[in-house]
């Protein structure tokens, strides 16, 4: 078993080779020795021949999800808690082989939750080896597929291709555990496929975060207390304004210049092709032990490490950026600084004492660019301007729709106040006729049914009629989407029972007490206010004819009385 432990933890690895011996005591349950992890030797290992050691069912918790890593230090995160400990297994017996995974359909594109409200099933598989990366120490884990090999004799082409989706890796109980959407019966070859467009983004944001922490050091004296990579959301980032790498530096702020600073220097790294290259020490090794000592006093090294003593018979792997940083780290990385391509700088904030800078490398930062110039394009064709003048056209833009809301506010509020003193008149009024509002009228009391209205209105109305009418009793209504007309709508449910109804009950208070509540009653509706007012909101316009005769009778029978 050949263990391989960074000095702050970030991960903790269990490389080993596999052996026709080894095979056998594990399927026997003997999980000390399961696992085989690739991808800190070899990060472009794409795909891997292995069997199925164990599959068990695993249910999601309600509590967590698994969609961002984040890690502190320079390299000193420690894997996210969810990922490890919010699986629940439950149950410990072998599945039957019943492959009820997708066939030919290809690894989910997004970050495995925990917390999924689907109650899909999920399994736990062990493998007798693996290429894909667990989440850990500030980098998202792998995704990809096991693609099961047909077995010997059986026909080639006799049966589907059965093709089972990794959803997330991490480590339980000293082993690397597979979350996928399907069981696999152990015994089972597989092809272990690494959904290679999501690892090289991770390769390429962990390494441009090497190089930005390293630039910071260098020219801002700056650590980096944590940093954070979400992984791609392919269905929110369609169009191409991929997430940031968030990096945490232990100063309290960084002005304009300073970033372009830190921007031009990084970019200038990148260019410099320099190689990324894994470093792998041994305490139980006299040239390794005098490495280590000689890495304390290099200039390019950042962190610290443990003494020889602390490592406990496993070994010390740190990442080397010739020239520019040497750092512990468990992550996948690009092997030249050459293929993190560019980095961009896209805003900081002050954070506990600190400066977050986000930045994005690689593909992110091209797909984004891509992104601004099509949305740029569109704003080009809609505005009809060049795009060095957007700015001053949204401004154009927004003061005219201050203005205009302004001057609507007013005409509204002119308009309600003519409407309330036409409706204390009578119905005989011309501004109402004109209007054609329907209208109901009695001898105190009178019903207003107005289209494409809103509470605030109703409110404005029923102010100005009963300035003019102190003892009139109102009802007023609107609703969605209708038009002028008869008080009498259809009773069918089915064509008018999705319409919205608001409504109002406005004059003396012991009658907008009784007479508000009959018309919620009649309306199926609820509603309250305060003295004197009564409103609410129902849905069904096919009910408005009797909460209008609720409100009539209330008004009728207060006039008697």
């Amino acid at each position: 078993n050949d263990q391989i432990v960074n000095c702050f933890g970030c991960f903790r690895w269990h490389c080993t080779r596999s052996s026709p011996r080894v095979r056998e005591t594990v399927m026997e349950d003997d999980t000390a020795e399961m696992g085989l992890c690739l991808c800190q030797q070899d990060a472009y290992v794409r795909s891997l021949t292995s069997t199925v050691l164990r599959c068990h069912s695993a249910k999601p918790s309600p509590v967590s999800t698994v969609a961002v890593a984040k890690g502190s230090g320079k390299e000193k995160g420690k894997p996210v808690k969810p990922t490890a400990n919010n699986l629940v297994r439950t149950d410990e017996s072998k599945p039957a082989l019943t492959h009820g995974a997708a066939t030919g359909g290809s690894a989910a594109a997004g970050p495995y939750s925990l917390a999924e409200s689907s109650p899909a099933p999920r399994y736990e598989v062990y493998l007798t080896g693996s290429p894909m990366f667990p989440e850990g120490g500030g980098q998202p884990c792998d995704q990809g597929q096991l693609l099961v090999i047909p077995a010997d004799g059986q026909a080639a082409g006799s049966t589907a291709v059965v093709v089972v989706n990794i959803l997330a890796v991490m480590w339980r109980e000293g082993a690397l555990c597979h979350v996928t959407d399907g069981p696999l019966e152990p015994g089972t070859s597989v092809e272990v496929r690494v959904d290679w467009q999501r690892r090289y983004d991770h390769m390429q944001q962990h390494t441009g975060q090497h190089v930005f922490s390293a630039v910071a050091d260098l020219l801002l004296g700056a650590d980096t207390a944590s940093w954070e990579l979400h992984p791609l959301d392919h269905e929110t980032h369609t169009s191409g304004d991929y997430g940031c790498v968030a990096v945490d530096l232990t100063v309290p702020q960084i002005s304009a210049e300073q970033l372009l600073e830190l921007e031009t220097r990084a970019n200038a790294e990148l260019r410099a092709l320099r190689s990324v290259m894994p470093l792998v020490l041994d305490p139980r090794v006299a040239a390794d032990v005098e490495r280590m000592e000689s890495l304390r006093a290099d200039p390019v090294f950042r962190g610290q490490l443990p003494p020889p003593e602390k490592i406990k018979g496993g070994k010390l792997r740190l990442i080397n950026v010739e020239g520019l940083d040497i750092n512990a780290c468990g992550g996948t990385h690009v092997r030249s600084t050459g293929e993190v391509q560019l980095l961009k700088v896209v805003g900081a904030e002050r954070t506990r004492g600190h400066t977050r800078v986000r930045v994005m490398c690689g593909g992110r930062a091209l797909a984004a660019l891509g992104g601004c110039l099509t949305r740029e394009a569109a704003l080009t064709a809609k505005l009809t301007c060049p795009p060095v003048q957007h700015g001053e056209m949204v401004d154009l833009l927004l003061r005219d729709r201050r203005e205009g809301s302004k001057a609507r506010k007013l005409l509204s509020a002119e308009l309600a106040a003519h409407l309330g003193r036409a409706l204390a008149q009578g119905p005989e009024d011309a501004g109402l006729k004109a209007g054609g509002v329907p209208l109901q009228r009695g001898q105190s009391w009178a019903i207003l049914h107005r289209q494409s209205s809103d509470l605030d209105f109703l409110s404005l109305i029923a102010a100005a009629a009963l300035e003019a009418a102190p003892g009139l009793q109102l009802l007023l209504l609107t609703a969605d989407n209708t038009e002028p007309g008869l008080m009498l709508p259809s009773n069918k449910a089915a064509v008018e029972d999705g319409v919205e109804i608001t409504f109002l009950v406005a004059g003396r208070p012991e009658l907008v007490k009784s007479a508000g509540a009959r018309v919620a009653e009649a309306f199926g509706g609820r509603g309250g206010g305060r003295p004197g007012r009564f409103q609410g909101k129902a849905i069904g316009l096919f009910r408005l004819s009797t909460a209008v005769q609720a409100f009539r009778e209330a008004a009728l029978a207060a006039e008697l009385g």
